[in-house]
């Protein structure tokens, strides 16, 4: 008995002290349900390109939007946060104004509104749209976006047709993604304007749910790691071909003349740190895009000699 006791207690004493060596299985399994995430998008994507006669806004609801909306892989929110069908009057002043021309709706409905308790502030509105040939013709409905924006006081309004995705900050563009497959190499960006986690920690830190910036003094900072993070602000495909003009090598030439390509930003801000692709600097001008097919395919600098040069 005295033999089994001590064994008995060795045993528990073994089992109290067990800890995990890693959490690799953890994290693998993390990973594996993160990819079946992203993969069922894509599929689902693909079943309503190839059966059009079920392709319709409700049904890309229900198959694309609101799971990205909502699952932890995507941003995150949950039920309880979103209002579907949100109805705000119009205001008197606005509705009596000359920008509806006659026309004087009173009521306006987003089709989400994301408004988590305990917070006075609306998120973002959502508006959804039936399936768009290319990202230039899903931005033509931004007006509408907009309209609801600016009613509800949001700095974010996010368009989509679930495929693709434009993500409006205070009425400018901030992201775009024009395919499911950008959206997941993306969704990090996505995460960091508008995930749950990111917006409530801003929300209870800072009281805004607009991104926050903390600009330290350039010296002081390390210039690789200044680059990189520039590179992940900017939230632009690492992938995209760069182009920079008025400049000979490293020197920005006086006439405005000569040019020299990048494979990528990130290559660029080694060269010129002080690119910025939505601010003017005080030596180039903010990034011109190329588009084909409904793709970026290029970003443009210019120094303001070249501006100048190519605007005459």
């Amino acid at each position: 008995m005295e033999l089994t006791g001590i064994i008995v207690r060795i045993c528990l004493s073994i089992i109290g002290n067990y800890r995990p060596v890693n959490n690799k299985l953890g994290n693998q399994s993390q990973m594996n349900h993160k990819q079946q995430y992203f993969n069922e998008l894509i599929q689902r994507s693909e079943f309503l390109v190839q059966n059009p006669d079920r392709d319709n806004e409700a049904s890309r609801h229900d198959q694309l939007v609101y799971p990205i909306i909502t699952n932890e892989f995507g941003l995150g929110w949950k039920a309880s946060d979103l209002i579907s069908q949100s109805t705000i009057n119009v205001p008197k002043q606005v509705s009596d104004s000359y920008i509806f021309r006659g026309s004087v709706p009173k009521l306006r409905k987003p089709d989400i509104l994301i408004c988590p308790p305990g917070f006075e502030k609306n998120i973002a509105v959502i508006e959804e749209k039936k399936k768009q040939p290319n990202i230039s013709k899903l931005n033509n409905h931004r007006l509408q976006a907009h309209e609801y924006q600016a009613l509800y006081e949001c700095t974010w309004a996010v368009l989509t047709d679930g495929e693709r995705w434009i993500v409006k900050r205070n009425f400018e563009t901030f992201h775009e993604f024009s395919s499911i497959h950008e959206l997941i190499s993306g969704i990090n960006d996505l995460k960091n304007c508008l995930g749950r986690a990111a917006v409530i920690e801003r929300l209870s830190k800072h009281n805004t749910s607009d991104i926050i910036l903390i600009v330290t003094e350039p010296s002081l900072i390390d210039r690789e790691g200044l680059v990189n993070s520039n590179s992940e602000l900017f939230g632009y495909n690492n992938e995209i071909p760069v182009i920079v003009c008025g400049v000979d090598g490293q020197q920005i030439t006086s006439t405005g003349g000569g040019y020299k390509n990048f494979s990528n930003l990130q290559a660029a801000l080694n060269m010129f740190p002080d690119l910025h692709p939505r601010i003017c600097t005080e030596r180039f001008t903010w990034a011109m895009k190329e588009i084909k097919d409904g793709k970026l395919v290029k970003l443009r600098f210019e120094t303001w000699k070249a501006n100048d040069v190519y605007s005459t």
